[in-house]
């Protein structure tokens, strides 16, 4: 009796910190690579206007935060709920520029409770419509936050921190 009241103790307790460390769990190659897939289709998408693989990247509900820094509209921070809402704003906002090119690198990649989480750097140039030679460059860094959804990763959740502008 007290071998078995031993051994359920044992037993919840290796249980109990295999969930502590759950979420310390590496992540695969193939994982690793498919997600930094997701990020470098992000900025395609974006930079060839291909709203479809846009779409494709993102959950329903996702939520997008982009958080500008002084130099760039006044330094506001918008918030935007949902995929439609936030297709839309990226075909709005792409719609001021002819062509667009994001440079994005250094992808860091964590696991954060039961999301992943990636860090990367962004450079992006954007050239406006009907104004030959004049454009903008922004620079900063993402935070992504991933989970897979049957075979593919997609973005729950997208925040983009800017460090500075030129133009």
């Amino acid at each position: 009796k007290g071998l078995m009241k031993k051994f359920t103790l044992y037993l919840i307790l290796v249980l109990f910190s295999f969930n502590l460390f759950a979420s310390e769990r590496p992540l695969t190659t193939a994982d690793r690579l498919d997600i930094i897939d997701v990020i470098n289709n992000y900025g395609l998408a974006v930079d060839n206007k291909d709203y479809d693989l846009f779409r494709s990247l993102f959950f329903n509900d996702v939520e997008a935060r982009l958080v500008f820094d002084p130099s760039f509209f006044g330094g506001e921070e918008i918030i935007i709920n949902g995929l439609d809402k936030w297709v839309a704003y990226i075909k709005e906002s792409g719609a001021l520029f002819k062509t667009s090119q994001h440079l994005i690198g250094n992808p860091l990649i964590s696991y954060d409770g039961e999301l992943v989480k990636v860090r990367s750097n962004l450079n992006s140039r954007g050239y406006y419509k009907g104004e030959e030679g004049r454009s903008v460059s922004l620079w900063g860094y993402y935070e992504t936050y991933m989970q897979k959804d049957k075979d593919s990763w997609k973005i729950t959740k997208h925040t983009f921190f800017s460090l500075g502008t030129d133009e």
